[in-house]
């Protein structure tokens, strides 16, 4: 009771504090909304949340090094930013960086056809990617163990089909090498074999030329008739399989051994019948301290990869082996993998034995935790059978573990802009100070988080010339969960983009896990068109959503309404449907909106995600939507007035509903891409996009807007570690025609990491525009220099500095522009 009186009080003080600071702070707009980094014994996870919603394209390197690029495509559909934020660069830091051996990440979204998030580590550590689809965040697990072996057998790959012969005794034991592949495939994910209980299943990697292989490998059969019995079985599934001898002294036997000694004793805990038979082979020496670290390692990425059975099987044979420095460990993480895998009264068994065994370990409070919560769940479960409400079983922390967390940046911009030397004429000149706070708190019970991101521009020009000082605020909120009832709320200003939300609100947002499947969302609010308004008095909108899934584990679906109103009359009102769809190589997500008031479909939007086996990538959009979003309010567009109340007096509802509708226009676009590695170091990717916009009627003395139709095709070659260990250079090409203009553009872009922190970034993009209203030509070059210094783990200094000359050759008279920017300043993390 002291302790929940203590969470409230400090709920209340960090949302008091969130209160008094909002009429004075501002945050400028970003595309990474912000991260979170958690960490067990061997396994960091980096989440990195974005503004607009993004889906996973291709990442580089495979499995393992110091820097990881990820390629991603952002969509139009973002949380109270305009798409356009994807096109710039960010750097961050995020916190608790040091979890996970991170340095810092970096967003570049400068070239439409390649934007990558990349992660900087500090030293060379193994990662995956969560490539399961569209969504708003990119996860990202990081191995912190140490790096395989190189085994000395090589796989023939999935892409390269080849093998490589090597001397061997014949030993008469077999196994079949299912299929290899430069990318990690998880066991589950493979087709269903019956193989029988003798035999099992292993994951392991080979390092060959620089590149790692993932392969997936059957056995042990005791002779070669046998294990080509099996490949034919198997030849439909794994055309390329292929079968390979082994040495009882190899890791890889004792790997297959374990397996199967591990499984027998599994299956007889369990109340099965034990196998009377002795193994068919005998482990030839004693059970090394690296047989057990691999063991351990292999358990780990079981774990991580939902193959908890495996991982039963692991632990087990490692507490079979004493005297080794992992059996707390081990002990432990057989007892998680057993009540994962829904084995709770043995989980249960397990827990006990590890806290009889070690009572002193570090890890002793947190087993004891999962421990209460297996007791409290079989309490729940007794309740529920007599009618009670069940809720959900969680892992918990310590409960006085609290996390603040503070980023801090300031920035000097100046642009400077010249026309036919008629002398310099200075655009901008200003302090962009941001910064963004959580707090953060995971209790037994209630988890509890609180944002702040906020800032504030200091102009530095004239009164009469520049735009004056702006404070805005993005986000405000704080959200409490609790884990008994299955409540989630949030309240303050926050954003949303499904359920109908289009984007920031100030209101409380609250979700309830009905079931494992379903969850439902009420939603209360006023809208915010831009995060330096305060809170709207005229509009208001609450809404309910429903969402289900995973069916089959691939496909989800929700469904919505949503009732907006705007000084007393409807403002909008819609219903609509989402689903997504992912698997191991593809993925589709998409919705609908549809306006009931007026009558109109509001918008659609479909995305799909093919990845071959090949690596060769194809994505595809189709994206329609009212633009600006219909809304009644979009009748103010061009009129003397302010507000609806005032419009009101002056036409009727019918009226004001045709205007609306008048000055709402549609966008559709249809966008297709590719990429393909074509060497470990290279990458090739292209993207063709067509738009048209239609026009717009002349009404309310507002003038008619005529149709437009956009398209443009571009393609790049990224090239890694081309010159020095951690460099990047992209070449790009592009074509763009509209109704107004032509333009062919090349890119050159290089990064270069140098000594102590420094990194140095050199680039140049010419453009050669055709305007086709006086049919004149303009040439445009735009060299710039970035330059940052990493100051420690916590500092970022930058400085960058650009030109861009512009000459456009009309019939009469040329015309000359000459422009200059420099951007300086510095980031920190508390």
């Amino acid at each position: 009771m002291i302790f929940e009186q203590q969470i409230v009080h400090r709920i209340w003080l960090i949302a008091t504090l969130l209160i008094c600071t909002v009429p004075t702070t501002v945050a400028a707009s970003r595309f990474i909304a912000g991260t979170d980094v958690s960490r067990d014994a061997h396994i960091a996870k980096v989440t990195i949340r974005f503004n607009c919603l993004i889906s996973y394209v291709s990442h580089q390197p495979a499995a393992r090094g110091d820097r990881l690029r990820v390629r991603i495509n952002p969509t139009s559909i973002c949380s109270g930013v305009t798409p356009s934020v994807a096109d710039a660069r960010e750097q961050y830091r995020p916190v608790a960086a040091d979890l996970a051996k991170l340095a810092d990440l970096e967003y570049d979204g400068e070239y439409a056809s390649d934007r990558f998030v990349t992660l900087n580590f500090n030293e060379v550590v193994g990662f995956d990617v969560d490539d399961s689809g569209t969504s708003d965040t990119l996860k990202i697990r990081i191995y912190l163990d140490s790096a395989p072996e190189e085994s000395k057998t090589t796989p023939m790959g999935a892409v390269e089909q080849r093998r490589i012969n090597r001397q061997s005794v014949p030993t008469g034991i077999y196994i079949i090498n299912l299929e290899s592949s430069l990318k990690s495939t998880a066991i589950v994910n493979l087709p269903d074999l019956a193989l029988g209980r003798e035999r099992n299943v292993v994951s392991s990697e080979v390092v060959l030329d620089g590149r790692t292989w993932y392969r997936h490998r059957v056995g042990i059969f005791q002779s070669l008739s046998e294990a080509k019995t099996v490949l034919e079985q198997l030849q439909n599934a794994y055309p390329g399989a292929w079968i390979d001898e082994i040495d009882k002294d190899s890791a890889e036997f004792h790997e297959f051994y374990s397996l199967q000694t591990a499984q027998q004793q599994t299956s007889a805990a369990d109340g099965a019948k034990m196998v009377d038979t002795e193994p068919q082979f005998a482990a030839s020496g004693p059970m090394t301290e690296e047989r057990i670290e691999a063991l351990m390692s292999d358990g780990r990425r079981a774990m991580t990869a939902g193959e908890f059975s495996r991982a039963v099987q692991i632990y087990t044979k490692v507490l079979q082996h004493p005297g080794h420095g992992y059996l707390p460990e081990a002990q432990e993480f057989l007892a998680l993998a057993r009540e994962r895998n829904g084995q709770i009264a043995h989980a249960k068994i397990e827990y006990e034995r590890f806290l009889a065994l070690y009572p002193d370990d570090e890890a002793a409070v947190r087993v004891n935790q999962r421990l209460f919560a297996i007791l409290a769940g079989e309490n729940r479960d007794q309740l529920s059978m007599a009618g009670a409400p069940q809720s959900r079983v969680r892992n918990v922390s310590n409960p006085s573990d609290w996390r603040i967390h503070t980023f801090f940046s300031q920035y000097y911009r100046r642009f400077v802009n010249e026309m036919n030397s008629q002398g310099a004429r200075v655009n901008q000149s200003a302090i962009f100070s941001d910064m963004n706070l959580d707090a953060r708190h995971r209790g037994a019970r209630f988890d509890f988080n609180a944002r702040l991101s906020a800032g504030y521009l200091s102009d530095l020009m004239n009164e009469n010339e520049g735009p004056g000082n702006n404070s805005r605020v993005s986000y405000a909120y704080v959200e409490l969960a609790d884990a008994k009832t299955n409540l989630r709320g949030r309240v303050g200003r926050q954003s949303r983009h499904t359920g109908g939300v289009l984007g920031r609100f100030d209101g409380l947002n609250l979700g309830y896990q009905a079931t494992e499947k379903i969850l439902i969302n009420t939603v209360y609010g006023k809208p915010v068109n831009s995060s330096s308004d305060g809170i709207d008095d005229a509009r208001q909108f609450y809404g309910v959503s429903a969402n289900y899934g995973p069916i089959a584990e691939n496909l989800e679906v929700g469904v919505f309404y949503i009732q907006q109103d705007v000084d007393g009359i409807t403002d909008r009102q819609a219903i609509g449907a989402e689903m997504r769809y992912f698997d191991a190589r593809r993925s589709l997500w998409g919705f609908v909106d549809y306006d009931t008031y007026y009558s109109e479909l509001g918008s659609y939007f479909l995305r799909g995600t093919w990845r071959f086996e090949s690596r060769l990538t194809i994505n595809g959009t189709v994206d329609h939507r009212m633009g600006p979003y219909l809304t009644t309010s979009n009748a103010l567009i061009g009129q003397p007035f302010e507000t609806i109340s005032e419009l009101r007096g002056t036409i009727t509802d019918e009226e004001i509903r045709q205007l609306a509708l008048d000055r709402t226009s549609s966008a559709t676009t249809y966008t297709l891409g590719l990429s393909s590695p074509l060497t470990p170091r290279l990458q090739i990717s292209a993207n063709i996009t067509q738009a048209s916009i239609d026009g717009t009627p002349e009404s309310g003395g507002v003038a008619a807007s005529e149709s437009t139709k956009y398209s443009y095709f571009s393609t790049s070659l990224v090239a890694s570690s081309l010159f020095k260990e951690g460099d990047v250079s992209i070449i790009g090409l592009r074509y763009s025609e509209s109704s107004t203009t032509t333009v062919q553009s090349v890119t050159l872009d290089s990064r270069f990491p140098l000594r102590n922190g420094w990194r140095i970034n050199p680039r140049l993009r010419v453009d050669r525009r055709e305007i086709t209203s006086d049919s004149s030509e303009e040439w445009i070059y735009s060299p710039l220099l970035r330059i940052q210094y990493r100051w420690g783990r916590r500092v970022r200094i930058q400085f960058e500095v650009g030109k861009q000359f512009a000459s456009r050759k009309l019939e009469e008279f040329d015309m000359d522009r000459e422009s200059s920017f420099v951007n300086v300043g510095y980031q920190a993390i508390f």
